[in-house]
């Protein structure tokens, strides 16, 4: 007789929007027996007079070709494999709690993003439903 164990997967998602930059987007971070998994983080920017808007998207899985995933005390670290700018840093740090952190500061927008666009410092998923917390970049 064989027992099978079933995983416990959360997908912990919210959306945001910052009128005052016009940028909105949203991210998600899919955790699998309390270990981050994948991060999703779309961001779009208004566009300026009309033209078409720009996007940054941020689309890793622990296991992908395009990352290389490690732990940091509490925090799990996707590198990039192949950084557009490889001199520099380009890392997002992912905090799992009772909030769901998403540490951006070190990621490189180059290579992410449209022209006109760039992430956000920092997200912050909370804890039940409802608006992404968002710290954008000095304009």
């Amino acid at each position: 007789m064989t027992a099978s164990i079933a995983s416990a997967q959360e997908a912990r998602t919210c959306d945001f929007e910052v009128k005052a930059r016009c940028a909105s987007g949203q991210a998600r971070v899919t955790i699998v027996d309390r270990v981050v998994k994948r991060v999703e983080v779309d961001v779009i920017w208004c566009g300026l007079g009309g033209a078409p808007a720009y996007t940054c998207t941020i689309d890793s899985s622990r296991g992908d070709k395009d990352s290389r995933w490690s732990e940091d005390g509490q925090a799990t670290v996707i590198t990039n494999a192949e950084p557009s700018n490889p001199t520099e840093p380009d890392r997002v740090k992912v905090t799992v709690g009772r909030y769901v952190s998403i540490d951006l500061d070190e990621a490189q927008s180059l290579g992410r993003c449209g022209a006109g666009a760039e992430l956000p410092r920092a997200i912050v998923i909370p804890a039940q439903k409802g608006a992404c917390r968002v710290w954008l970049r000095a304009p």
